[in-house]
């Protein structure tokens, strides 16, 4: 396809029109519109005077503050509405003196005679520039005469209610500028008759046992060393922080009390103090107490109720735990109870249901090892976490006692092993003034508070000294391709043979008795795999053991063939329709047989419970 030719000439046109056109434009040098600002736009220093009261702002590194008519942090909001408005004062603007006093006016007409107000400003360099404004009485408008006196700018309404602000709404209600994040030490020192009582807690990460790779947490470094409540204790120094003041005001220290400040409440962090003293209540409202800083003289008024946790804080916040720790870290557990004890090892240092055991030890209670059920382990160490002391009084505290007001010997003990370390729990009787039904007093070894608990979700657990108590509870499990293949149902009373059953090489049951082949199979099915549901460790009524059942068991076949093994249990007259006394006769323990099994069992015993 061809080009014409008026296209060619066209184009080549165009290509010369943009080229002058971006050769005019990037010679072209526009000429910007700029404002006379009249102040410097980095101001260090604000000092506005009216009727004889000055307001100094002064910037530091990371915001403002209030030196004058008191010292105290700046609301960063309100500076720099009035920065926003000082900075933008066009010199430009307004008309020169010579111009009024031509046309007969004045300064006065203005009010800049007596200006209401002396602005003066100190750049980041060090620049000084001292203004007046006045108000036009019949107007209310402002207007400001330069440094030089040579003109008068008219102000708008942003700056007139910008100046026109109290020197109260440029100051911050909070009273600790320590961010609650930085807090790492808190301390509080009560006045009291008998001497000061003096709190400290800090936020520091501590090796413990029972826990791995614990982080930092509270504490308490007095009057004691011990933990502190998370919840509580974050929740109370978080509002500390945050404190606010209720209103600013001055009163005579006969007031305020603030000579010998009631509660003096400290906080620390990154490197910085501050002291907050806390003295009377108001006159006339006990709602509200006088306080101040430490290091500075501003009096203000702060809401009682917010000091509560602080009045008593060994008490209110302290830890509500006895014990904390990690019940998967668990490696041993041993339970003391009436002078007898049991001794709990875990068998595998591993695994999502680790394995454990009842061992043979020196005064033990138990006379033989046995598995140990690993769930009833894990229900009872994670029972122990969950112990809480109970909530008391008006500020609803943890119920704690001291450590040296409990009795020489507790009631039971429990020692929780984690390899080399161990927690040692002991469970006292509850004090008569704490006293409530299922509660004991808790104590870990070494910690100088005991807490009133709630034990009941322990279920008795603290006393189970009876190997029984710990035993696991799956008593015979066939491995994969065994099989039930023969079952034999004797009265003991009289040796008669009330039911057997026998599988078929061809995989049916052939029965007699009571075990007629539907019962058979289902009762075979069942006994793949026998789960007590207890192991009672009193009399339970059951009476003597009046039926055997006789099981026969088969091993798949293997290179030798198969092979045949057999259990025998002894039961009693079932307790009813779901449960019934059981015995292996190979293992001595008497058990409550799962009520699964126990429900296809009983029918054939002959009766369907008493």
């Amino acid at each position: 396809m061809r080009i014409a030719r008026t296209t060619l000439v066209l184009l080549l046109a165009n290509l010369v029109a943009f080229g002058l056109v971006w050769r005019a434009t990037s010679a072209h040098r526009q000429t910007a519109a700029s404002q006379d600002l009249l102040f410097p736009a980095a101001l260090a220093k604000i000092e506005l005077t009216e009727s004889g009261q000055k307001l100094v702002l002064e910037k530091r590194p990371s915001s403002w503050r209030i030196t004058a008519p008191i010292e105290w942090p700046a609301n960063l909001w309100a500076v720099q509405r009035l920065l926003d408005e000082i900075r933008f004062i066009d010199g430009d603007k307004g008309f020169a003196t010579a111009e009024t006093k031509a046309a007969g006016g004045s300064l006065a007409t203005y009010g800049l005679t007596a200006p209401r107000w002396i602005l003066r400003t100190t750049s980041d360099a060090g620049a000084t520039l001292e203004v007046k404004i006045g108000e036009n009485k019949d107007t209310r408008r402002l207007f400001l005469l330069t440094a030089n006196g040579n003109r008068i700018i008219p102000l708008g309404d942003a700056m007139a209610a910008a100046l026109e602000a109290k020197p109260e709404s440029y100051r911050v209600d909070k009273i600790f500028e320590i961010a609650d994040f930085e807090v790492r030490t808190v301390s509080a020192r009560l006045r009291q008759k008998d001497g000061d009582s003096v709190t400290s807690l800090s936020y520091e990460e501590r090796t413990r046992p029972g826990r791995k790779n614990q982080g930092p947490e509270w504490r308490f470094e007095a009057p004691f060393d011990a933990l502190a409540d998370p919840d509580r204790a974050t929740k109370a120094i978080t509002d500390l922080s945050n404190l606010r003041a209720v209103k600013f005001a001055d009163a005579d220290e006969s007031e305020t009390g603030l000579a010998t400040p009631e509660l003096r409440l400290g906080l620390e962090g990154n490197s910085r103090r501050q002291v907050l003293l806390i003295g009377k209540p108001k006159v006339g409202a006990p709602a509200q107490r006088w306080a101040k800083l430490e290091d500075n003289a501003s009096l203000f008024l702060v809401e009682t109720k917010a000091l509560t946790e602080w009045e008593n804080p060994k008490a209110t916040l302290a830890s509500a735990r006895p014990a904390d720790f990690d019940p998967e870290l668990a490696s041993g557990l041993t339970i003391t109870s009436g002078g007898r004890f049991i001794t709990l090892h875990r068998l595998d240092a591993t695994g999502a249901e680790p394995r454990w055991e009842i061992p043979v030890a020196p005064g033990s209670t138990a006379t033989k090892r046995r598995e140990a059920d690993g769930k009833l382990i894990r229900e009872f160490l994670t029972s122990l976490t969950r112990l809480r002391a109970t909530l008391a009084g008006p500020n609803a505290s943890p119920t704690l006692v001291p450590a040296g007001q409990l009795p020489a010997d507790p009631l039971h003990k429990a020692e929780v092993e984690f390899g080399g370390d161990r927690i040692v729990l002991s469970f006292f009787a509850t004090p008569t003034s704490a006293a409530a039904p299922g509660s004991l007093l808790v104590h870990q070894k070494g910690s100088p508070l005991a807490a009133v608990c709630d034990i009941s979700l322990l279920r008795n657990a603290q006393a189970a000294v009876d190997p029984k108590a710990w035993r696991n509870r799956e008593l015979a499990e066939l491995a994969a391709g065994a099989k039930v293949t023969g079952l034999r149902l004797t009265d003991k009373a009289d040796g008669n043979v009330i039911g057997e059953a026998r599988l078929g090489p061809d995989g049916n049951w052939a029965g007699t008795g009571r075990l007629d082949p539907a019962s058979s199979r289902r009762l075979a099915t069942a006994l793949m795999q026998v789960r007590a549901t207890e192991f009672p460790t009193r009399d339970i009524g059951a009476g003597d053991f009046r039926y055997e059942l006789r099981i026969t068991d088969q091993v798949a076949a293997g290179a030798t063939g198969a092979s045949e093994s057999f259990r025998t249990y002894l039961c009693t007259a079932p307790l009813n329709r779901t449960a019934v006394l059981v015995r292996d006769e190979g293992d001595g323990d008497d058990f409550l047989l799962e009520t699964s099994l126990a429900e296809i069992l009983i029918p054939l015993l002959g009766s369907d419970g008493r």
